[in-house]
């Protein structure tokens, strides 16, 4: 009779660590899939993230075309005379860093000086694409507001341009590339055609 209690009590031990060994086991199965589900997770965030910061660059380009399109239209003498035509924010490196002359704005304790139609077109142009001039350089604007590599493009529909043609105005920029990503990014534009 002793001899039969010491086998159960055996058997008993080994059953004993046969489950610690399957809990283990379904311990680290459970791990598994539930940092399956995280990692799930993260990327989803990630997606929604760069969907809702396109949608955001989208809006701030839209508003920048809006802004260059009412400008226009209270400068319709300038657009006459062409001077809107053809520009390219893009084709001087250097077009931010230098504040126009004259400043066509009244700024903090400066009052706006004195512009004719061209130079209020040219005014018109950095605004839109470099912003106001701050303390000692520009802010927002098309390079500020938007990745590097954006820009403003004003184009007249017709050649030769007339009086009666139509102007695209457009913000492209590149989105998609991150430091990480060896892809290259892609061109988004917003265009507006208008007759001002």
């Amino acid at each position: 009779m002793g001899k039969q209690n010491h086998i159960s009590v055996r058997g008993i031990q080994k059953a004993h660590y046969r489950s610690r060994g399957i809990g283990i086991i379904e311990v680290l199965v459970a791990l598994i899939v539930v940092s399956f589900g995280v990692l799930g997770m993260a990327g989803l965030q990630l997606t929604g993230m760069k969907h809702s910061t396109n949608s955001f660059n989208r809006s701030k380009a839209l508003m920048l075309t809006e802004n260059m399109a009412t400008r226009m239209r209270i400068n319709r003498t300038g657009v006459l005379a062409q001077a809107y035509t053809g520009f390219d924010s893009s084709a001087n490196a250097n077009f931010c860093a230098v504040k126009p002359v004259p400043y066509c704005q009244a700024s903090k304790g400066v009052a706006a000086e004195s512009c004719t139609v061209d130079e209020l077109a040219s005014f018109d142009m950095y605004s839109v694409a470099c912003g106001d001039w701050g303390t000692g350089a520009a802010n927002a604007g098309v390079q500020g507001m938007l990745p590097p590599g954006a820009k403003l493009e004003i184009d007249c529909n017709d050649v030769p341009c007339v009086d009666t043609s139509t102007y695209t105005v457009s913000v492209s920029w590149p989105e998609g590339k991150t430091a990480s990503s060896e892809e290259a990014p892609e061109t988004r534009r917003v265009q507006m055609r208008l007759r001002p």
